[in-house]
């Protein structure tokens, strides 16, 4: 019975030894295959930066030629490469080229960017975009029971009991700095408000 268990044991100590061999193998291929991807995406990103700015003297028609076009984003990229779900602010008020868009978007996993390519670039300012001077700050879209509130909004201390107020009758806050960012018919619920404020 003895002998029966170490023999167990051994092959069993034998197993473990080749599978943490077989493990260790693996674990060191994934990290050259993590290694190379991360090089690979560094040159692309690399290529795209130099791509993305028109050399001095050449023309748009001499840019196309190269292979390259100007992307939502104003700046040049090889054909195909360029961002596709982005709209600019002066596209996504034509409702029906922002549904398209969206749908796009959504089919793909994405997001819509809205993005200004006339806008000034400025670091600081970058990830968080002007937000709207409107009358109307909160819109309640009762069929999903969601409630936009405009951003600068969402942290004044006059708003907390409004915010409890939302969560007690079943709405999630979600915020926005300017009205294109909201959906469709909230755009539309919005622009109503405004007319309604205006005329009073």
């Amino acid at each position: 019975m003895t002998d029966d268990t170490t023999a167990a044991l051994q092959a069993l100590i034998k197993q473990v030894e080749t599978l943490t061999t077989t493990v260790t193998d693996q674990a060191k291929r994934l990290d050259g295959l993590h290694d190379f991807n991360t090089r690979i995406l560094d040159e692309k990103k690399d290529l795209q930066r130099k791509l993305a700015t028109k050399p001095d003297g050449k023309t748009d028609a001499e840019m196309e030629k190269l292979g390259l076009e100007r992307g939502s984003d104003g700046n040049w990229y090889p054909k195909g490469t360029g961002p596709t779900h982005s709209l600019t602010r002066a596209e996504a008020r034509d409702p029906h080229k922002y549904r398209e868009a969206k749908a796009a978007a959504e089919k793909a996993g994405a997001t819509l960017q809205i993005i200004d390519p006339d806008a000034p670039e400025d670091a600081h300012r970058r990830g968080r975009p002007d937000t709207a001077t409107s009358r109307t700050t909160v819109i309640k879209d009762e069929d999903t029971r969601r409630a936009y509130v405009r951003r600068d909004m969402m942290g004044s201390s006059e708003f907390q009991a409004q915010y409890r107020k939302l969560r007690e009758d079943g709405f999630t806050p979600v915020s926005w700095d300017q009205p294109d960012e909201l959906p469709q018919h909230m755009q539309t619920k919005f622009a109503l408000m405004e007319k309604s404020h205006d005329a009073h």
